[in-house]
């Protein structure tokens, strides 16, 4: 006869701050997990789901058999609260348990992005009804440029624009956050761009209008609107972002610079040099540490790790670049000092030309100058004129450059004739090829990217202060 199974029960509450009452169909989920082995995925030993949830503080008691509990093990509770599939609330310390203290557990559940918990049951009369899409074909310099801009409830948007006559790659793709100005009604974005895009909500939201790069209307017998598309038709952006990367066990994700928002990290693409660089640059103390990342990505939908659950957006790691320890996002604007002129004294995006760029990263890359005499490469592209100067390396460096939006090419590049060591002749060889072959270029608060025709990212640089 088979003996019968002993059970156990971990105990306790869960709750949240915000003075914040949750959508009625809101779900609190929270698990045990065997999370002894941090090069594998968390082993789920328990698990109490509350559908509806209610409102906090949320009271739970999560049974688990003795046999699955053992002395090597390292267990721990997590809790997440989720409308509609869209992660609202979790939990983002460890909380031990079942080390013999046997205590109540009690969690403190921690906000998801930026925006609210709930979505808004009232979008701004401007738009109506959000999630919403807006379309429409400006005439730009080089021909017609089909721009294609998302709006969603929670302050967040996407943006596209896709150069009718040229070539493919012919899309440029931004993320990041949106305010209607008070006073003007103006819709105004900042992302990752040198600068804030401006458009003006019209007919109640049935059109946008494109306004100038000061916010003014544009004077023109041309097309200057966007209309709203029937349905919301959300673009899966592709681009270069920077955010805070955790993971630990089967949990991979990413809180976004420019959005706040966290999204879920597919272990697909280039993932796995993404969490080698993660597990060597954490603090061995500190598993799950939140670290800078920089990467090329693409938000897309991908089938929930939450067993049940509808697919949600995703990063999915196509390029990973730099990892940097002890660093966050950068500050708001608001956020940041003044000098006694009334100007930012370091500005939250830096702008392409008019700044010394210095390289960090070359083909994915960390470059550490050879010392000595090797020197920081730096580049900078003139305000003024169509030239280029900065420092190879070892030689003095000069040139021209050509720009239209976001593409860029370099021309006439000549340099001194200084020599050095074979280390530093070999690094400045190598940023001469990779300069020949820039044709994008893109801009993310203080990172600058130089990317080849098709979007991969050759070169690396840091604004400098």
């Amino acid at each position: 006869m088979t003996a019968p199974a002993m059970a156990g029960t971990v105990s306790g509450t869960a709750t949240f701050r915000e003075r914040i009452a949750l959508p009625p169909d809101a779900v609190f989920e929270v698990v045990i997990e065997d999370v002894a082995r941090a090069d594998a995925p968390a082993t789920v030993i328990g698990r109490q789901r509350i559908e509806p949830a209610g409102q906090p503080p949320f009271r739970f008691s999560i049974p688990y058999k003795d046999s699955d509990v053992t002395p090597r093990g390292r267990y721990t509770v997590r809790a997440t609260v989720r409308h509609q599939g869209r992660l609202l609330f979790t939990t983002d310390t460890i909380t031990p348990v079942l080390d013999g203290r046997n205590q109540p557990v009690e969690l403190r559940l921690k906000k998801v992005g930026s925006g609210p918990a709930a979505p808004r049951t009232s979008p701004p009369a401007a738009f109506g009804a959000l999630p919403a899409s807006w379309q429409g074909d400006i005439p730009g310099a080089g021909g017609a440029i089909r721009w294609h801009v998302d709006l969603a409830a929670d302050g967040t948007y996407q943006l596209r624009q896709t150069f009718l006559n040229r070539p493919q790659p012919n899309a440029f793709d931004d993320i990041g956050r949106w305010r209607l100005e008070p006073g003007t009604g103006r819709l105004v974005l900042r992302g990752g761009r040198e600068a804030p895009v401006f458009l003006q909500p019209l007919d109640g939201g049935a059109v946008l209008r494109k306004l100038d790069l000061e916010g003014a209307p544009i004077s023109s017998a041309q097309n200057d609107r966007l209309k709203r598309l029937p349905q919301a038709a959300p673009i899966d952006p592709r681009l270069q972002v920077t955010g805070m990367f955790t993971y630990m066990a089967d949990a991979a994700s990413i809180r976004l610079c420019a959005t706040g928002q966290r999204l879920p990290v597919a272990m697909e693409g280039d993932f796995l040099a993404l969490q080698r660089a993660y597990l060597q640059a954490r603090p061995a103390d500190k598993p799950g540490q939140p670290l800078l990342v920089g990467l090329q990505g693409l938000i897309t939908q991908r089938p929930s790790m939450e067993e049940g659950q509808p697919p949600r957006r995703t990063m999915v790691v196509e390029q990973f670049g730099t990892i940097t320890p002890g660093q966050g996002c950068p500050k708001p604007a608001r956020a940041q000092k003044r000098s006694g002129r009334g100007q930012s004294r370091r500005q939250l995006v830096a702008p392409l030309r008019g700044t010394t760029w210095t390289l960090l990263a070359l083909a994915g890359e960390t470059v550490v100058p050879p010392q000595p005499p090797g020197r920081a490469i730096e580049l900078q592209l003139s305000a003024e004129t169509l030239r280029l100067a900065g420092s190879s390396g070892c030689n003095r460096l000069m040139g021209g450059f050509s720009l239209e939006g976001e593409t860029i090419r370099f021309s006439q590049l000549a340099s001194t004739r200084m020599a050095c060591g074979p280390e530093v002749m070999a690094l400045e060889r190598r940023y001469s090829e990779a300069l020949a072959l820039v044709r994008r270029w893109n801009i993310d608060k203080r990172s600058l990217l130089l990317q080849d025709a098709s979007g991969k990212t050759l070169l690396l640089f840091q604004a400098g202060e």
